[in-house]
């Protein structure tokens, strides 16, 4: 197929910690704010949408089918379809794809895409509690736990990822000081975005009721200020091990929603796209769960091999950070130069709702090819149980 698919724009809401300002606000609440205001940044009548796709991880029964609320919270006429999917961290990213796939065989002309993650708001359930539990008892299952096997319950490999990331530390043989070290640099690159207004362009604000007061939330809240002697001090969460919280991205909140559209479509409405999106480059990929870090690799390789591209080509890669350590094994497998690598900063610094974190990536990366005057960049990301996405992109 030769039809073209462009990114028109994309918004996220600034990144919420866990139990932090988002708190108060289900993910469809904060998502439909960027969704709305997507719309009159790129000045596109909601009636203009035929197709919306989320990827969303923490869903529960109240909040079936995010993508489907959105689309209906906002306005869109009740005839364009919308469905949500999961595919762990790559979730986000994986949205795109499956949008783009849509517009790309003619089926739809414009598509809205949202990555959303309200991780404060995960549900905890009681397995078995329906039929009751007669003389046992039922527990609270919490579904974050859940949430960060590697592996499953189902295939009996109950992994956690903190237990892939301390095998990618003995594997790689990365020591706990290279990964506090790249911490700091997420959280330089990070700060130094924030302070020089890079992040503003893709950022709408969001405001939260209070008890007594709106407030509005509107910087991302992760980032900070660290020294070596500082994160040395940290305990690891494991005993014995090297990761620790300061090395590993957190439990997060937010919401990430792009438009994509077809030449036809950019015509039509007089749309300006920020980069065109390297459709054969569109990968997914699966890998051993004991080291799912590598997943992103292969699916940036994969990407660039369809796209008869180099690594070195690439002005700018964005890979979503689960742990530093997973970061560092990757730009040491992929041969990635660090100084085109996350130059903004990464999910250790920003943090990592899991549903948003691909989507906001590819954001991101679009942006800052424009505001470099950069030409292609990949954006890849690695999820829990060994699978992994990548796309490119072509600044326009």
């Amino acid at each position: 197929m030769t039809r073209d698919v462009f990114l028109i724009e994309g918004l996220r809401t600034p990144i919420g910690k866990f139990g932090g300002s988002l708190k108060p606000l289900r993910a469809t609440e904060f998502g439909s704010t960027v969704a709305e205001a997507l719309l009159d940044r790129i000045n596109l009548d909601g009636d203009a949408i035929d197709l919306v796709v989320g990827g969303m991880v923490l869903q529960d029964m109240t909040e079936s089918n995010p993508a489907r609320i959105v689309s209906q919270r906002i306005g869109l006429p009740d005839g364009v379809p919308a469905f949500t999917l999961n595919m762990q961290c790559c979730s986000g990213m994986a949205a795109l794809i499956q949008a783009t796939y849509q517009v790309l065989s003619g089926a739809v002309e414009i598509a809205m895409v949202m990555g959303l993650e309200s991780m404060s708001n995960a549900p905890h359930v009681v397995p078995g509690s329906r039929w009751g539990h007669r003389l046992g008892s039922g527990a609270f299952l919490d579904t974050i736990q859940e949430c960060t096997l590697a592996g499953s319950h189902m295939w009996d490999d109950p992994k956690r990822m903190i237990d892939v990331a301390e095998n990618h530390a003995k594997v790689d043989g990365f020591s706990r000081e290279q990964m506090d070290a790249y911490a700091i640099v997420s959280h330089e690159r990070a700060i130094a975005a924030i302070e020089a207004g890079r992040l503003d362009g893709e950022i709408v604000p969001i405001d939260v009721q209070g008890r007594k007061s709106i407030t509005r939330f509107e910087r991302d809240e992760n980032p900070r200020t660290s020294t070596l002697e500082s994160l040395a001090k940290m305990t690891p969460v494991q005993d014995g091990g090297v990761i620790t919280a300061a090395n590993a991205a957190s439990l997060n909140d937010a919401a990430a929603v792009a438009v994509i559209a077809s030449a036809d479509a950019i015509n039509k409405y007089n749309l300006e796209p920020l980069a065109r999106i390297v459709t054969e480059s569109m990968t997914m990929v699966g890998c051993d769960p004991n080291l799912m870090g590598y997943s992103c690799v292969d699916a940036l390789n994969g990407a660039l091999e369809a796209a008869d591209k180099t690594v070195d080509e690439l002005d700018l890669i964005e890979c979503n950070e689960g742990f530093a350590v997973q970061l560092l094994a990757c730009e040491e497998m992929g041969g990635w130069d660090r100084d085109r690598l996350n130059v903004d900063g990464g999910s250790v610094a920003l943090g990592h709702p899991v549903g948003m974190s691909g989507l906001r990536i590819t954001i991101h990366l679009a942006k800052a090819l424009r505001e470099r005057g950069l030409t292609l960049g990949g954006a890849t990301v690695p999820a829990g149980s060994g699978l992994g996405t990548a796309v490119l992109l072509e600044a326009v």
